[in-house]
Protein backbone atom coordinates (compact mmCIF):
# COMPACT_ATOMS: atom_id res chain seq x y z
CA UNK A 1 0.00 0.00 0.00
CA UNK A 2 1.13 3.94 -0.16
CA UNK A 3 -0.12 6.95 0.83
CA UNK A 4 -2.74 8.93 -1.25
CA UNK A 5 -0.16 11.38 -1.83
CA UNK A 6 3.26 12.70 -1.17
CA UNK A 7 4.55 16.33 -0.95
CA UNK A 8 7.82 18.33 -1.21
CA UNK A 9 7.99 20.65 1.94
CA UNK A 10 10.76 22.17 -0.08
CA UNK A 11 8.96 23.78 -2.56
CA UNK A 12 5.15 23.29 -1.35
CA UNK A 13 3.79 26.37 0.11
CA UNK A 14 0.46 25.95 1.66
CA UNK A 15 -1.74 29.04 0.27
CA UNK A 16 -4.79 27.40 2.98
CA UNK A 17 -4.47 28.45 6.40
CA UNK A 18 -7.07 26.53 7.56
CA UNK A 19 -5.82 23.50 6.77
CA UNK A 20 -5.16 21.23 9.33
CA UNK A 21 -1.39 19.55 9.63
CA UNK A 22 -0.32 16.94 11.74
CA UNK A 23 3.40 16.28 13.10
CA UNK A 24 5.12 13.43 13.74
CA UNK A 25 7.68 12.98 16.56
CA UNK A 26 11.03 13.55 14.24
CA UNK A 27 9.04 16.73 13.55
CA UNK A 28 8.50 17.61 17.04
CA UNK A 29 11.58 17.33 18.13
CA UNK A 30 13.32 19.38 15.43
CA UNK A 31 11.07 22.18 16.24
CA UNK A 32 10.73 22.15 19.62
CA UNK A 33 13.35 20.67 21.49
CA UNK A 34 15.52 23.51 22.60
CA UNK A 35 18.71 21.02 22.57
CA UNK A 36 18.07 19.65 19.25
CA UNK A 37 21.36 19.27 17.34
CA UNK A 38 23.50 19.33 20.46
CA UNK A 39 25.87 16.10 19.32
CA UNK A 40 24.26 15.21 15.98
CA UNK A 41 21.68 16.36 13.52
CA UNK A 42 19.79 15.62 10.46
CA UNK A 43 20.30 17.13 7.09
CA UNK A 44 17.00 17.82 6.49
CA UNK A 45 15.55 18.99 9.97
CA UNK A 46 16.12 22.58 9.14
CA UNK A 47 13.57 22.60 6.15
CA UNK A 48 11.16 20.78 8.07
CA UNK A 49 11.47 23.38 11.09
CA UNK A 50 11.05 26.02 8.27
CA UNK A 51 8.32 24.73 6.73
CA UNK A 52 6.33 24.34 10.46
CA UNK A 53 7.36 28.13 11.21
CA UNK A 54 5.66 28.75 8.10
CA UNK A 55 2.57 27.02 8.92
CA UNK A 56 2.57 28.52 12.66
CA UNK A 57 3.09 32.02 11.22
CA UNK A 58 0.72 31.48 9.19
CA UNK A 59 -2.18 30.25 11.55
CA UNK A 60 -2.42 26.52 10.27
CA UNK A 61 -4.17 24.70 12.96
CA UNK A 62 -1.36 21.59 14.39
CA UNK A 63 -1.91 18.70 15.54
CA UNK A 64 -0.18 15.55 17.67
CA UNK A 65 -1.24 13.34 20.07
CA UNK A 66 0.05 12.12 23.34
CA UNK A 67 1.91 9.27 21.82
CA UNK A 68 3.74 11.49 19.82
CA UNK A 69 5.00 13.47 22.91
CA UNK A 70 5.38 10.26 25.32
CA UNK A 71 8.07 9.20 22.28
CA UNK A 72 9.25 12.89 22.35
CA UNK A 73 10.31 12.49 25.94
CA UNK A 74 11.51 9.79 25.91
CA UNK A 75 13.90 10.30 22.81
CA UNK A 76 14.72 14.00 24.84
CA UNK A 77 16.00 11.52 27.76
CA UNK A 78 17.81 9.89 25.85
CA UNK A 79 19.58 12.76 24.30
CA UNK A 80 20.34 14.37 28.00
CA UNK A 81 21.29 11.15 28.83
CA UNK A 82 24.10 11.50 25.73
CA UNK A 83 25.07 14.42 26.22
CA UNK A 84 25.57 14.06 30.19
CA UNK A 85 28.09 11.19 29.01
CA UNK A 86 29.62 12.78 26.28
CA UNK A 87 30.33 15.99 28.63
CA UNK A 88 31.24 13.18 31.87
CA UNK A 89 32.99 10.50 29.16
CA UNK A 90 35.48 9.32 32.38
CA UNK A 91 32.51 8.36 34.28
CA UNK A 92 30.97 5.12 32.90
CA UNK A 93 27.18 5.43 33.86
CA UNK A 94 24.50 3.88 33.17
CA UNK A 95 20.78 5.33 32.49
CA UNK A 96 19.48 3.90 35.96
CA UNK A 97 22.54 5.78 37.61
CA UNK A 98 21.92 8.99 35.51
CA UNK A 99 18.50 8.96 36.56
CA UNK A 100 20.12 9.14 40.23
CA UNK A 101 21.48 12.40 39.85
CA UNK A 102 19.67 15.17 41.32
CA UNK A 103 20.80 17.93 39.38
CA UNK A 104 20.82 16.02 36.20
CA UNK A 105 16.86 15.26 36.76
CA UNK A 106 16.08 19.03 37.65
CA UNK A 107 17.65 19.87 34.20
CA UNK A 108 15.84 17.11 32.35
CA UNK A 109 12.69 18.52 33.93
CA UNK A 110 13.40 22.14 33.43
CA UNK A 111 14.27 20.75 29.37
CA UNK A 112 11.31 18.78 28.89
CA UNK A 113 8.82 21.69 30.69
CA UNK A 114 10.52 24.18 28.17
CA UNK A 115 9.87 21.42 25.25
CA UNK A 116 6.45 20.72 26.41
CA UNK A 117 5.51 24.93 26.52
CA UNK A 118 6.95 24.85 23.19
CA UNK A 119 4.58 22.01 21.50
CA UNK A 120 1.14 23.33 23.75
CA UNK A 121 1.54 26.87 21.93
CA UNK A 122 1.99 25.52 18.64
CA UNK A 123 -0.48 22.51 18.61
CA UNK A 124 -3.56 21.09 20.18
CA UNK A 125 -2.35 17.37 21.46
CA UNK A 126 -4.97 14.68 20.97
CA UNK A 127 -5.79 12.98 23.84
CA UNK A 128 -7.45 8.92 22.76
CA UNK A 129 -7.15 5.08 23.40
CA UNK A 130 -6.92 3.04 21.57
CA UNK A 131 -8.44 -0.52 22.06
CA UNK A 132 -7.62 -4.57 21.12
CA UNK A 133 -9.40 -4.00 17.96
CA UNK A 134 -6.72 -2.07 16.68
CA UNK A 135 -4.20 -3.88 18.02
CA UNK A 136 -5.42 -7.00 15.69
CA UNK A 137 -5.92 -5.16 12.70
CA UNK A 138 -2.26 -3.41 13.24
CA UNK A 139 -1.23 -7.52 13.18
CA UNK A 140 -3.45 -8.29 10.26
CA UNK A 141 -2.94 -5.84 8.08
CA UNK A 142 1.12 -6.02 9.15
CA UNK A 143 2.05 -7.11 5.33
CA UNK A 144 0.47 -3.85 4.09
CA UNK A 145 2.91 -1.32 5.91
CA UNK A 146 5.70 -0.72 7.29
CA UNK A 147 4.95 1.29 10.34
CA UNK A 148 5.84 0.36 14.23
CA UNK A 149 2.87 -0.29 16.47
CA UNK A 150 2.65 3.44 17.99
CA UNK A 151 2.71 5.46 14.51
CA UNK A 152 -0.29 2.39 13.20
CA UNK A 153 -2.19 3.52 15.94
CA UNK A 154 -1.64 7.18 15.40
CA UNK A 155 -1.74 7.28 12.00
CA UNK A 156 -5.02 5.25 11.97
CA UNK A 157 -6.36 7.92 14.55
CA UNK A 158 -5.75 10.87 12.29
CA UNK A 159 -7.48 9.04 9.24
CA UNK A 160 -10.53 7.75 11.73
CA UNK A 161 -11.00 11.39 12.34
CA UNK A 162 -10.20 12.86 8.72
CA UNK A 163 -6.67 14.53 9.89
CA UNK A 164 -5.15 13.53 6.76
CA UNK A 165 -1.71 15.89 6.43
CA UNK A 166 1.05 14.38 7.87
CA UNK A 167 4.35 15.80 8.84
CA UNK A 168 7.20 13.50 8.87
CA UNK A 169 10.60 12.42 7.83
CA UNK A 170 9.47 9.22 8.38
CA UNK A 171 10.05 6.84 5.29
CA UNK A 172 7.61 4.17 7.14
CA UNK A 173 4.95 6.47 6.48
CA UNK A 174 4.60 6.60 3.18
CA UNK A 175 3.62 2.91 2.95
CA UNK A 176 0.20 4.17 5.25
CA UNK A 177 -3.09 4.65 2.95
CA UNK A 178 -4.92 7.41 2.77
CA UNK A 179 -2.97 9.86 4.27
CA UNK A 180 -0.95 12.68 2.75
CA UNK A 181 2.61 13.13 3.66
CA UNK A 182 4.52 16.21 3.93
CA UNK A 183 7.78 15.47 3.97
CA UNK A 184 11.75 16.29 2.82
CA UNK A 185 13.01 12.72 2.47
CA UNK A 186 14.33 12.08 -0.35
CA UNK A 187 13.97 8.16 -0.31
CA UNK A 188 10.35 8.59 -0.92
CA UNK A 189 9.95 11.69 -2.80
CA UNK A 190 8.44 10.84 -6.01
CA UNK A 191 10.92 11.48 -8.76
CA UNK A 192 9.95 14.52 -11.59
Amino acid sequence: MNCKKITDINTFISINTATNFCLDTNVLYWYTYPRYGTLRSNPNAQVYFDFVDKLVADGNPLFTTIYNISELLNIIEKNEFDIYKTLNSSVPIGKKDYRRIESERTSLKNIMNTTMTNVNSICKVIDFNFSSPVLTSYIDNLSDHRCDVFDYLILNHYVETNNLNIISDDSDFSTFQNINLYTANTNILPSL
